[in-house]
């Protein structure tokens, strides 16, 4: 998605620290209009309404200069992988998916409190969106984290895949698989170690060209795959896809 209202700058280590002490001009810099917009254009583009996206997005300006509920500032929490834009990216889409929860189970439910027949009133857990109604935003994030997981997938060698269902989701040991193959233990050890760095390197490679503005690295997959509910609710149809793949 273009950012219309300008390239977000680079800001510097030291200019973090300078507007964590307090330094108005660093701060300024952080929370440009550039930034601004770059980061409510990624919540727009994730199902967030105009609103939404300058709600969150000011929130965030706040909680990354001062904390609340006895945290540190949020800024304090970025340890320097990737770019700063990147890592308030991934928090404003967490806030995101966090605030499209919690608008589903607050009490926001059809205005009827009676059930069909008019006589009882109806349960408000009964009115909930059923499984499967993800917040809008989360859809699209879910995804791109699959599509991304299983384009990584399809690239590995089917060999490969089978050892690693059976060390990892079968719990087989790895001694017992190298008997099964013929192998040593440290060649499957090596074996594993080598395809998952290519699981993700492949997948953040994916992730980029879906999605350019999302800057991730490895561990921010992990979190945002893990902070989505219904990233591991596969459908039948994509844990076919994994199948045929290491078919």
């Amino acid at each position: 998605m273009a950012d219309e209202g300008g390239k977000p700058a680079e800001i510097s280590a030291a200019q973090i620290e300078a507007a964590l002490a307090g330094d108005e001009a660093a701060a300024s810099a952080i929370r440009s209009p550039e930034t601004t917009k770059h980061l409510e254009h990624i919540l727009i583009g994730r199902g967030a309404s105009p609103t939404e996206g300058r709600d969150i997005v000011a929130d965030l300006w706040a909680d990354c200069f001062a904390g609340k509920n006895d945290k540190p500032p949020l800024l304090k929490r970025f340890e320097g992988k990737g770019s700063l834009v990147g890592f308030l990216a991934r928090s404003a889409i967490n806030r995101l998916i966090d605030h499209k929860r919690r608008l589903r189970f607050r009490g926001d439910l059809p205005g009827s409190t009676r059930d069909e027949g008019g006589t009882e009133p109806a349960d408000a857990f009964d009115q909930l969106p059923g499984k499967g109604m993800a917040p809008p935003g989360e859809d699209a994030l879910v995804d791109l984290l699959q599509g991304a997981l299983l384009t990584a997938f399809s690239k590995c060698d089917p060999e490969e895949l089978v050892i690693l269902r059976l060390v990892s989701a079968s719990g087989i040991g790895q001694e017992r698989v190298a008997k099964m193959w013929g192998s040593s233990q440290s060649k499957i050890s090596r074996t594993l170690a080598g395809l998952m760095q290519k699981i993700q390197a492949d997948t953040l490679e994916e992730v980029r060209r879906l999605d350019p503005w999302l800057e991730v690295e490895w561990d921010d997959f992990v979190r945002l795959c893990e902070g989505s509910s219904d990233f591991f609710s596969w459908e039948d149809d994509e844990n076919d896809k994994f199948d045929d793949i290491s078919a």
